[in-house]
């Protein structure tokens, strides 16, 4: 079984390439996911708790982790999380998406497609080495990769992880594609049929700032100038 979590597609493509690379196996749980602020995903952390005797009780797990440039100490987390320490954990590089920041952009195209192309030289060893049921952990962690999980993970969950700041402008067309693209199910419609969001269970994935066709969707003023990316890949 392969569980996936996606909110820009980044990681429902790599989760789609190795399923075309390995079988399924029922003594074997793999997970496919974004890393979010150095760490998992909450939706991701919610999904492990519901299933973690299930997790637990297969003789191999691996985890594949997409990120734009590293992950800190994101498999420890999930460690911790699983109560058990995953077999197999692998870190791969995918475009940029996060631009809730300042600092923090979309990649060039040049950048983008480099991290694809190299992501896909990879995904045929990874899945050679699940296959094999090797237990290696093969991520890049970066430069002060503690601060980042433990310090800045926990500011950024604790005040940017939220849709209090999403809103949309004069360009909404009011096409729903956020709507209907929301992992979650956290955007509705107003009694004016203004796209609002619900307050209850967004995750930070962006994906309803990222597919706005009008680019309407704002974080903020956070998203002021930035860029707006998906990626379609082969």
């Amino acid at each position: 079984m392969i569980y996936c979590f996606s909110g820009t597609g980044n990681s429902q493509w790599v989760a789609e390439k190795l399923k075309g690379l390995i079988e399924d196996e029922e003594d074997v749980f793999g997970m496919v996911f974004p890393v979010y602020a150095w760490g998992i995903p909450k939706v991701v952390g919610e999904y492990i708790n519901e299933h973690k005797e299930e997790i637990k009780a297969a003789q191999y797990v691996w985890a594949v982790m997409t990120c734009g440039d590293n992950i800190g100490y994101a498999d420890t987390i999930l460690n911790k999380r699983l109560e058990r320490k995953v077999d197999a954990v692998f870190s791969v590089h995918m475009p940029n998406t996060y631009v809730c920041l300042p600092g923090f952009d979309v990649d060039k195209d040049e950048v983008a497609t480099a991290k694809v192309q190299e992501t896909l030289k990879r995904l045929p060893s990874i899945a050679e080495s699940i296959k094999q049921k090797e237990k290696k952990t093969e991520v890049v962690r970066g430069k002060f990769a503690w601060v980042k999980t433990y310090v800045l993970r926990w500011m950024f969950n604790r005040f940017l992880v939220t849709d209090k700041y999403f809103h949309t402008n004069k360009d909404c067309v009011q096409c729903k594609r956020c709507m209907r693209g929301c992992p979650l199910n956290n955007i509705t419609t107003d009694d004016k049929g203004k796209i609002v969001w619900k307050h209850e269970n967004c995750t930070g994935c962006l994906r309803c700032y990222h597919r706005c066709p009008k680019h309407a969707v704002h974080f903020g003023k956070f998203t002021k100038n930035k860029g707006q990316k998906i990626h379609d890949f082969d």
